[in-house]
């Protein structure tokens, strides 16, 4: 969802005259943490799939470091409007992803009606480290990814309602750059 928000809000700063040169402008304090918390799952992800267990074996740690790397990285720019709301949805996802033994609860009915049955067989299996099928001793099922975004859609998906607050986040900070009010003194 957070390329949803980040695209969606490109085209609507267009559409209100606003500039994609003012995105040089853009200003995220210890920006670094935040990548780093992206790369430390995509790697994670990428050896998981290349057959390392130990990654498969440490996704709760896994998670839990990703995530505090989010959490400080996203505090040092809480001071705006659309970091409150990136925060709100990842501490969300944290919750369920946390409690849920590190893994991001999915419903099969979502998944199926957003025409991902295909995606659903490797689930069921447990070929996806950072994912599970929700069963009955899942905890929070209401903020796993229960939400879907079906054909015609491009990209037919899944989401929780953590990401729909992180990629709201990212659509207003876009759009707080990209249109800038001129300040007349």
């Amino acid at each position: 969802m957070i390329v949803e928000g980040l695209g969606t809000s490109l085209v609507v700063g267009k559409l209100r005259r606003g500039k994609f040169s003012n995105m040089k402008d853009a200003e995220i304090h210890k920006w670094y943490l935040i990548v780093s918390a992206f790369l430390i799952e995509f790697i994670a992800v990428f050896l998981s799939n290349k057959g390392y267990q130990v990654v498969s074996n440490n996704i709760f740690a896994i998670h839990f470091i990703t995530y505090s790397l989010l959490f400080i990285g996203i505090y040092f720019n809480i001071s705006k409007l659309s970091f409150k709301l990136i925060m709100l949805g990842t501490f969300l996802n944290f919750l369920v992803i946390m409690l849920n033994g590190g893994q991001m609860p999915v419903s099969q009915e979502a998944m199926i009606s957003a025409g991902l049955a295909g995606d659903l067989k490797a689930l069921i299996d447990g070929e996806v480290i950072t994912h599970a099928v929700i069963a009955k001793d899942t905890v929070l099922k209401f903020l796993g990814d229960i939400f879907i975004l079906p054909k015609p859609y491009p990209r037919p998906k899944v989401f929780s309602i953590g990401d729909v607050f992180m990629a709201v986040g990212v659509f207003i900070y876009i759009q707080e750059i990209m249109v800038k009010k001129s300040l007349k003194g």
